[in-house]
């Protein structure tokens, strides 16, 4: 009996000794990493490690991050992040309400009943992503430029695809978002509701580099997107797309994506309401979008191609200049 005592004493006492090593070296870890950054990049009032003995709980309180360059800045009242002593490689992460954008030429106040993030690694010393999953509760975008935006929830996720290299799979859904009210006011002629229902996304990744501890060396790039499925449900309005682009020689965007809308007359009145267009060239789009839905056999629905060939960009017979960069092909 008295030698099962010490067998049980010398464990804690072991256990015990890990885990004030391990919050040692989190705690002075996030410190050297925050000293590290270039003056103005990011700053914290303080960084402590608790949950001892079965947890690493690490609480970075007013953390600031910053683009000088851009002007942009991001802050919170704290990030939390949370790991088990004996799987340290499964982290989850949580912000409270009340984080700040600021941008050039607004500020922006987020507000949020939740939002968590997991994030689980390989356990080997290449430590490469396996999973990472983002949720978010009664979130509420507030400007001081005078616009709202808010929604129910929304999931996002990025996970290993373990049949391809350097490959992994996205998933985005995002359910009940309210629009800014002058929107909704400046669509009140239209038969949508204040409300739209729901935005998913469901695509691959191909990168030249796999997501593990080395990725600041080795820079991933995008080198292709393959959307299976993309939608957006609103009201009588539904726009769904799929295809893929890869990366050309010159880093350029190549490859179409099929756009299939139905309720396409909604649109207009949608592009005038964002700002990007004017009210009298409203009806000319209407008429150019209603040529091409009969082309293609049905008048209530608009099926086009987003096309990327050549270092360009063409919607339909529309042309929208260069094509998007995936890749910096400078390597910087």
């Amino acid at each position: 009996m008295r030698a099962l005592l010490w067998i049980v004493l010398a464990a804690t006492a072991i256990w015990t000794g890990y885990w004030w090593v391990g919050s040692s070296q989190i705690e002075s870890g996030v410190k050297a990493w925050i000293a590290a950054q270039p003056p103005g990049m990011v700053s914290a009032s303080s960084v402590e490690v608790h949950g001892i003995p079965n947890r690493f709980d690490l609480t970075v309180s007013d953390i600031v991050v910053s683009d000088p360059r851009r002007g942009v800045t991001v802050s919170s009242p704290f990030v939390q992040i949370y790991a088990m002593a004996w799987k340290p490689w499964h982290v989850i992460a949580a912000l409270p309400s009340g984080q700040v954008i600021t941008l050039p030429d607004q500020k922006v106040t987020v507000t949020s009943d939740s939002i968590r993030a997991s994030l689980q690694l390989h356990p080997s010393t290449a430590l490469a992503l396996n999973e990472l999953v983002g949720e978010a509760h009664g979130v509420k975008l507030g400007s001081d430029a005078g616009w709202t935006l808010g929604f129910d929830t929304a999931l996002a996720s990025a996970a290993e695809d373990a049949t391809r290299p350097n490959s992994y799979r996205l998933g985005l859904r995002v359910a009940n978002i309210a629009p800014d009210p002058v929107m909704v006011q400046a669509l009140a002629a239209t038969d949508l509701p204040h409300i739209v229902e729901a935005v998913v996304v469901d695509a691959h990744a191909v990168l030249t580099a796999a997501l593990n501890r080395n990725a600041a060396q080795t820079k991933p790039q995008l080198m292709a997107l393959e959307i299976a499925d993309a939608q957006i449900n609103w009201g009588a309005l539904r726009f769904s797309a799929k295809g893929t682009l890869t990366a050309g020689p010159d880093g350029l965007a190549e490859g179409e994506i099929a756009l299939r809308i139905e309720g396409w007359k909604r649109l207009p009145p949608i592009l005038v309401a964002l700002g990007l267009i004017k009210p009298d060239v409203a009806p000319t789009v209407e008429r150019m979008l209603g040529i091409v839905a009969q082309q293609g056999g049905d008048l209530e629905v608009l099926q086009i191609k987003l096309i990327c060939k050549d270092g360009g960009m063409v919607l339909g017979p529309l042309p929208l200049g260069p094509a998007p960069r995936m890749r910096n092909m400078s390597g910087a």
